[in-house]
């Protein structure tokens, strides 16, 4: 083909999602002025070749809980299956959790991505599990269980700080999607970002810190599957969740607002359908109820659902917390144990 009719290089896109909660609020918490100084912001702290792409009609969603939550499933499906079938998405990145996301995941087709040759990274944590779940499970998806940006306008003050927390993320996309060394720079010209935005982050940095609470565990490689607890459980019984494999793997569960009554009924929905049974082990992260850590209560819940060979750890660094740290999903990921001391790279 003559070089005047070669086609551009297909630009990567990043693809933001508020298909759980809107995100109004959470633009107020940063102090932006709109929506539109909200996207720009994004823009800024993006690489200049890569596009960022949303629908403005769902980062803008009304939200009613006596009226179904969201009046838009329709449109939710065909924003994510447009983003996961097009084969130049970099990332999409659910931009904060909350609800009314898992009842469209039946009518979003997930495997568009067998044919996949591209990575695909999905970033988000909460109600978003089964999004990231469903990505991690192909070839080429690459899930990270983590905050979604907008949850540091509510755990970093003041808004100035937040923001920068905020830039951060959105700077070091691309090394956390491979894209580009950790030691390049792809920030915005100096005015608009400096070395500071980046300290906010630097305590979602490093391994995953773990302590041993039951059964014997070793130094090697393990997978993990997971996320918060009631969303595992309602989407259980979705036949393709079983193509997560979580024969072998750990699993990861946190929690908020599930007080002991309500966890134990997950983990027996859990234990039904035969998953407790088929883990390796299981990773205990934050559970919590206002100022009530329930993380004890949980783990003994666990002792008695899970058969006395099955380890436990804990962690208080993966769930609804601040530090959060990130971790990759069905990926082969090094625990390092030293007594009852363990860490888990988090697969950046």
């Amino acid at each position: 083909m003559p070089s005047a009719e070669r086609r551009a290089p297909i630009r990567p896109r990043v693809h933001v999602l508020a298909h759980a909660n809107p995100i109004h609020k959470d633009i107020e918490r940063f102090e932006f002025a709109n929506l539109r100084d909200y996207l720009q912001f994004i823009r800024d702290h993006l690489p200049r070749a890569w596009r960022l792409t949303c629908s403005r009609r769902l980062l803008q969603a009304s939200e009613d809980p006596l009226r179904a939550g969201r009046r838009d499933d329709a449109l939710r499906v065909r924003d994510l299956q447009g983003a996961l079938d097009d084969p130049a998405t970099v990332a999409i990145v659910a931009l904060a959790g909350g609800g009314w996301f898992t009842r469209i995941v039946p009518h979003v087709d997930f495997d568009t991505l067998r044919t996949r040759r591209a990575r695909l990274f999905a970033f988000g944590f909460s109600e978003m599990t089964s999004l990231v779940n469903f990505v991690a499970r192909y070839r080429c998806g690459r899930g990270i269980y983590w905050l979604g940006p907008n949850y540091l306008a509510w755990k970093v003050r003041p808004a100035s700080a937040a923001r920068s927390a905020f830039g951060a993320f959105w700077r070091s996309l691309p090394a956390r999607c491979g894209q580009v060394s950790a030691g390049r720079d792809w920030s915005a010209p100096p005015d608009r970002v400096g070395d500071a935005m980046a300290d906010p982050l630097e305590a979602c940095s490093g391994p995953v810190p773990c302590v041993v609470v039951r059964g014997r565990v070793r130094s090697e490689r393990v997978r993990f599957v997971g996320g918060c607890l009631s969303i595992l459980a309602a989407i259980l019984a979705n036949p393709k969740v079983q193509r997560w494999r979580p024969n072998g793997c750990w699993l990861l569960l946190e929690d908020i607002n599930e007080p002991p009554y309500r966890v134990d009924r997950y983990l027996a929905t859990l234990r039904h359908a035969g998953w407790l049974d088929r883990v390796a082990g299981v990773l205990v992260g934050d559970f919590h109820s206002r100022d009530v850590n329930d993380q004890p209560a949980t783990i003994e819940l666990l002792k008695v659902q899970l058969s006395r060979a099955t380890p436990i750890l804990r962690t208080s660094v993966l769930g609804h917390v601040w530090p959060m740290a990130p971790l990759m999903l069905n990926q082969p990921l090094m625990m390092t144990v030293r007594g009852k001391r363990a860490t888990i790279e988090s697969g950046r």
